[in-house]
């Protein structure tokens, strides 16, 4: 992330720009292999999405991590100038407003970290790994296998921390993976103006509601997900283009609105002018995740969930088509007033089985879904 406004670069990013060119400039290596990794210094952090673990042939787990290193940065005046780039004005919100304003743009002024490195120790596991080197954007991405001598079938969650530093000056953050079997439903769910009242089709209205106002669930929705989530080996998958600094708002809806909680699929973000992405970087954002887990879990069934505001029907077929024996069922929740015979739905849905997908009434609790088998 920059430091401040779109274009502007801060000190440290600027010396190591200049660093960068002399290097080339000398036939040298890139940066990242002329200075060595380092591990996190005191005021940077680590921040990760729950990803996923897959229990393998031999007992042991496959796990995906997905960190964000960065230092916060709190100088005075970025609130204000974010809001201004938004096109809000912070002094006609109420105080609670410009509390949760603050609170949900915090990570959007911090600067991504390069080149950090940490270790990684499981919960329940012995040993312990090391990180690769976080990128440009300060994303760390990794995929391991690990022994795991106390998981139970039962378990849903593989927990773990990261390790900073030595002896008592030891940081710890922590992060966690959703264990998900060989065989079962696994439901891809949207967030926004899907289990969240967003209102994307109204920008002003989807900036407050998403930096100013209380997260508001989407009617029925919570009960909806729970009831589904009672068929043994249920995993959930939430799937959205909100970018990756708004993960820690997300998690506390999620969870406090009582959805049943899953791994986390953010797109990433590291400029202001790319907050709100266009249609097409929506599109393969979606599309890339969702393929990702079709081949991760090749025994398992799907299920995906959207709205009408945006592209998910269309996306949503065209998953269904190329992987039809994967796609148990397809739900929309509608926000747009149109029902299962609109000419868009007959367009998307073409020849797809009618039984496989329906659409969710916006204004209460949907009814009970027959999962094909």
């Amino acid at each position: 992330m920059s430091g401040g406004i779109e274009g502007s670069i801060s000190p440290p990013l600027r010396r190591r720009s200049l660093l960068a060119g002399a290097a080339l400039l000398c036939g040298l290596a890139p940066l990242q292999a002329v200075h060595a990794a380092q591990r996190l210094e005191p005021g940077e952090e680590a921040l990760f999405m729950p990803g996923t673990a897959r229990p393998t042939d031999d007992g042991r787990l496959e796990v995906d991590i997905h960190a964000w290193v960065y230092e916060p940065e709190r100088r005075w005046g970025l609130n204000a100038a974010f809001a201004r780039y938004l096109g809000l004005s912070l002094h006609k919100l109420s105080p609670a407003a410009r509390l949760r304003f603050n609170q949900r743009t915090a990570l959007f002024h911090a600067e991504s970290e390069e080149g950090k490195v940490f270790e990684i120790d499981f919960d329940g596991s012995p040993g312990r790994v090391s990180s690769p080197p976080s990128g440009a954007n300060g994303r760390m991405n990794m995929r391991l296998v690990i022994d795991v001598p106390r998981l139970s079938p039962s378990d849903e969650w593989l927990k773990f921390h990261a390790v900073t530093g030595p002896g008592e000056l030891l940081h710890r953050f922590r992060g966690e993976a959703l264990i998900v079997p060989a065989q079962g439903l696994s439901i891809i769910s949207d967030i926004d103006d899907t289990i969240k009242r967003t209102q994307v089709r109204d920008r002003r209205a989807m900036l407050l509601n998403t930096f100013a106002r209380r997260f508001e669930a989407a009617p029925g929705m919570a009960a909806y997900y729970r009831a589904l989530a009672q068929a043994p080996g249920t995993r959930f998958h939430y799937l959205s283009a909100s970018p990756i600094q708004l993960y820690p708002a997300l998690a506390d809806f999620v969870r406090d609105a009582g959805f049943p909680t899953g791994s986390m699929h953010l797109r990433e973000s590291t400029t202001w002018r790319t907050l709100i992405p266009g249609d097409q970087d929506s599109r393969t954002h979606k599309l890339g995740v969702i393929e990702r887990l079709l081949a991760d879990f090749p025994q398992r069934r799907f299920m995906l969930v959207g709205d009408s505001g945006e592209s998910d029907p269309e996306i949503y077929a065209q998953v269904a088509r190329a992987h039809p024996h994967r796609i148990d069922s397809i739900a929309i929740r509608d926000v747009t007033g149109e029902d299962s015979r609109a000419e868009r739905y007959a367009a998307a849905f073409d020849g797809i089985d009618p039984a496989r997908w329906r659409i969710l009434p916006s204004d209460r609790a949907p009814a009970p879904i027959q999962i094909a088998r």
